[in-house]
């Protein structure tokens, strides 16, 4: 497969990535030049704005997106409240470490941390290179952990942020999302079908054998050690062994499937662009797609409780509530 030009590869992958939540922000991605050294400004639609993640901890939960948003819910989602943050940069990850410890990642090559449970932000790395974004990020505990994003981009710190070392490749694969499995494995999807694999933390890495050429956006590792790998087109793969093989799952649709999530009882929840939310009660083995008024696109969730997720994306925050299944999906394709 031929690689594209750097200027026409980096525009049709900001189109790839962020089309489903309004490609004028990538493709308008020099307006963050110069921007990671102010201050995000407070908007009382923020809650509306794009957002791009969120992560929860006990009652705490905190989501982050355009123009350095971060927003705080202390109540399980009920009333946000959006703090000051020390740039205006886009923001595509957040990370949180136990109640009071939080990283945030994003365009620029941006890291910002909290010790106080999101309250108040430091920033701890920017770059000067706006076209590779940070776009996932990963902590093992409070000194350990990994950032990925454009381009190969991958940095790690062994001292909580204080210092990050750089271990990308200048013009690899767009590293998307980063997951860890129970026995430790460290596994990241990207671009070109890009999935690998670290069994030392991160140290050394695998490139596994891909079952699709398309990017991939989502990882999720279940408790049972399988790997779910997911992406454009609908595209979703279940892997039982490690990565060694993949078996493709029927999902019903063909919109861009962007994030996952584990739930308290071991269900699985895939969802991405045009509001499309794939639900599975057999711990990821067979989906069903939920039926959604509200096509605005999911980029990321997390669970409120057993019938309700919340979901972050083009329109800000959304609650979606989860619906007892009516019938599921069959037909699951071995690919050899």
């Amino acid at each position: 497969m031929s690689r594209p030009d750097t200027a026409d590869r980096a525009h049709r992958v900001r189109r790839a990535l962020c089309s489903w939540l309004g490609a004028w922000l990538w493709l308008a991605s020099p307006a963050d030049v110069g921007l990671a050294d102010d201050w995000a400004e407070p908007m009382p639609l923020a809650a509306s704005s794009l957002l791009l993640d969120l992560e929860v901890a006990g009652p705490l939960i905190i989501a982050v997106g355009e123009r350095g948003h971060i927003l705080l819910s202390s109540d399980r989602g009920d009333h946000w409240q959006q703090v000051e943050v020390p740039t205006r940069s886009t923001l595509t990850a957040v990370w949180i470490d136990g109640r009071d410890r939080v990283w945030a990642v994003g365009h620029d090559g941006l890291i910002l941390r909290s010790q106080d449970g999101g309250l108040s932000w430091a920033r701890q790395r920017s770059s000067a290179e706006p076209d590779r974004p940070l776009l996932d990020v990963w902590f093992a505990d409070s000194e350990h952990g990994i950032a990925i994003g454009a381009y190969g981009l991958m940095l790690s710190t062994e001292d909580g942020g204080a210092t990050w070392r750089d271990h990308g490749d200048d013009d690899g694969p767009h590293a998307n999302a980063i997951a860890q499995a129970p026995d430790g494995a460290l596994y990241i999807a990207g671009e070109f079908g890009t999935i690998s694999r670290s069994d030392d933390r991160g140290r050394t890495w695998q490139r596994l054998a891909s079952p699709y050429e398309g990017s991939f956006f989502g990882i999720l590792a279940l408790d049972d050690g399988a790997i779910l790998v997911f992406g454009l087109r609908g595209h979703l793969f279940r892997s039982d062994d490690r990565g060694t093989s993949w078996q493709r799952l029927e999902t019903g649709t063909t919109a861009t499937l962007l994030t996952g999530l584990v739930r308290a009882d071991g269900s699985v929840a895939i969802a991405g662009s045009a509001g499309v939310v794939l639900l599975s009660d057999d711990r990821g083995r067979d989906f069903r797609l939920q039926d959604r008024s509200d096509r605005r696109g999911i980029a990321a969730l997390i669970e409120l409780g057993p019938t309700q997720l919340l979901g972050v994306g083009d329109g800000g925050l959304t609650r979606i509530p989860v619906r007892e299944p009516a019938a599921k999906t069959t037909a699951n394709a071995d690919l050899r």
